[in-house]
């Protein structure tokens, strides 16, 4: 493990250290290291709060330091210290958006980027209050229901709907799994579920009726309301309730398991007992007895004794506690809502200086107006009217130089989110803006343009880009360039041949694969190349160019016999790859 200081300067290899276990969390894609290392070790005073640990997959923050007479045990969590610092103190939104974009708006400027991403759903995220990118990040987890795995060392975010996959591994009594603790209840479980989104939508009319049911486990009817603001597009209401239903219509079950981890302890059983976080396996135990599968929601890795390893399993990554608590959290976050909305109207109508000056302070104990001290008492408009008067000297020195920034840079989120919404053709995604072909989605994409250039899409593929650039070795040399990306057919000028033609015609062209009759790795012309008298230099041809001189006796006349009468001695040709340059003959 390399250690860093708190300026990132890298000032050891720590080895020497015990006990060393990594935990792996499914539900939030955290990560936790903790480990031993002597309390009169060599390196013990480089070991302090707020220095990064670096292993060859992470990169981990020193959180905790406990003491002890032989040992000190150490504690460090992912290094996550951009997203968690990249704050939004009025609130995070992003309307009915794709989980991609809605990261990459909440990553701007921390580094981080969005990797791969398989989640191509649209779901609302709404925080009223204070937050940052790493809580709107688990918010999109929560929201749209899947999972990811966190990058540190290039500070990227892979998603997916799913992580992990059956590899047919088990583990069984007798040959890994050393013990196993069972634990299921039914203590909120429902068959029935009624979601209602925003301003009172629910299913009916796309589903027929108000609810839907679920009997995989019991014929009994147990009815949950489920109401979520966050929700004003009925078919995504529909399938979160759904997949809600899923998980409340069955005994809530999870397992602890002590596993030797064979796959890491002998090479011989990677492919049969190999697993990892979010992997399905079949358990086999007598002692509770059980043959079932069941997802990996938490493992705890101890790379130096895998045998000690544990993982914790469960049919949920997410239980109905956590659900009704989003539920609570839901709910006084439509309070403050309402009272935001409330004061915004009246604060519009007086002059559009007091919208900088609304700041609301909003907290789940209470909702208290940060506008004006006087404004606490506000019961009727009029109320509110009388005091904007004694309001309106005291802007100046309410709104400081700082939070006028900060508010002019939520406006302009606020003119981006409320475009992006009401625009199926054009978004403001990242740091550039993004055309598509009339329906939001990566197959739809067509052309971005940023601070690179211009960028070409076409079915979910990135094709190339029109933009600037500078040579390698010297980048005091600049120039336009037109860039084809590896995975891209070809490049080319094309021709329509006649006004109702429904093809173009390629007319010079580069193929970097097969193109029908156009080979990969060429130029191929579609049309006569005058040169206008310019030299073609360096040919090659294909099969090769003879380079050779050729020296004659070229017949001039012959008898009727057949006889040489006359001829010239000294007739030359001389070739240069395949190409004669220099000629010596005579005239008859």
């Amino acid at each position: 493990m390399q250690i860093y200081d708190d300026k990132k300067k890298r000032i050891g290899t720590l080895t020497g250290f015990k006990g060393r276990a990594i935990t792996k969390t499914l539900d939030s894609g955290d990560k936790e290291l903790s480990f031993e290392y002597p309390a009169n070790g060599a390196m013990v005073d480089l070991l302090k709060e707020e220095y990064y640990i670096r292993t060859k997959e992470d990169e981990f923050v020193l959180k905790a330091v406990e003491a002890g007479e032989q040992c000190n045990k150490y504690t460090a969590t992912l290094n996550v210290e951009e997203l968690e610092g990249q704050s939004f103190p009025y609130g995070f939104a992003s309307q009915e958006q794709t989980i991609k974009a809605c990261l990459t708006f909440a990553f701007e400027g921390t580094g981080w980027t969005v990797g791969t991403c398989t989640v191509t759903k649209r779901r609302t995220i709404d925080i009223e209050e204070a937050t940052t990118a790493w809580n709107v990040l688990q918010s999109c987890l929560s929201t749209y229901r899947c999972e990811c795995e966190i990058d540190t060392l290039q500070k990227r975010i892979n998603l997916y709907a799913q992580i992990g996959r059956d590899r047919g591994c088990y583990f069984m009594e007798g040959l890994n799994l050393r013990k196993l603790t069972a634990t299921s209840d039914t203590y909120e479980f429902y068959t029935r579920i009624i979601p209602i989104g925003k301003d009172g939508i629910t299913i009916e009319w796309l589903h027929g009726k108000e609810y839907l049911e679920n009997y995989q486990y019991s014929s009994k009817v147990k009815t949950y309301t489920w109401k979520d603001e966050r929700y004003t597009n009925t078919t995504s209401l529909m399938e979160d309730a759904e997949a809600k239903l899923e998980e409340l219509s069955k005994p809530y079950k999870v397992y602890a398991a002590d596993v030797v981890d064979l796959a890491k302890a002998n090479p011989e059983y990677k492919n049969i007992l190999d697993f990892g976080i979010g992997d399905t396996v079949m358990m086999v135990s007598k002692h509770p007895r059980m043959r079932e599968k069941q997802r990996i929601v938490k493992i705890v890795e101890y790379p130096e004794t895998p045998e000690k390893n544990t993982v914790e399993l469960s049919n949920t990554t997410k239980t109905f506690a956590e659900v009704q608590k989003t539920e609570t959290e839901l709910a006084k976050t439509e309070a403050i809502s309402i009272a935001n909305s409330t004061t915004k109207k009246v604060l519009q109508d007086y002059s559009t200086t007091i919208e900088i000056e609304t700041k609301i302070t909003a907290s789940k104990e209470s909702i208290e107006l940060g506008v004006k001290e006087t404004l606490k008492s506000y019961v009727t408009t009029t109320t509110y009217e009388a005091g904007i008067e004694v309001l309106s000297t005291e802007i100046s020195s309410k709104v400081a130089e700082d939070d006028f920034g900060t508010l002019i840079t939520q406006n302009a989120r606020n003119v981006k989110i409320a475009w992006n919404k009401n625009s199926e053709y054009i978004q403001f995604e990242g740091t550039g803006i993004t055309l598509y072909n009339g329906t939001i989605d990566d197959n739809q994409k067509r052309t971005v343009f940023n601070y690179s250039g211009e960028h070409f899409y076409r079915d979910g593929y990135y094709i190339g880009k029109i933009g600037t650039n500078s040579m390698k070795d010297n980048e005091s040399q600049k120039g336009l360039v037109f860039d084809l990306e590896n995975q891209a057919a070809y490049m080319t000028w094309a021709y329509k041949k006649t006004s109702n033609a429904d093809v173009y015609t390629m007319k010079w062209a580069f193929c970097s694969q097969q193109c029908g009759s156009y080979e990969a790795n060429m130029l191929h012309a579609g049309a006569d190349i005058d040169m206008h008298y310019f030299k073609i230099k360096n040919v090659s041809w294909e099969g090769g160019g003879i380079t050779a001189t050729m020296e004659f006796v070229q017949v001039l006349e012959v008898d009727s016999d057949g006889n040489i009468k006359r001829w010239g001695s000294n007739g030359k040709m001389q070739f240069k790859n395949g190409i004669l340059i220099d000629l010596t003959y005579y005239n008859k």
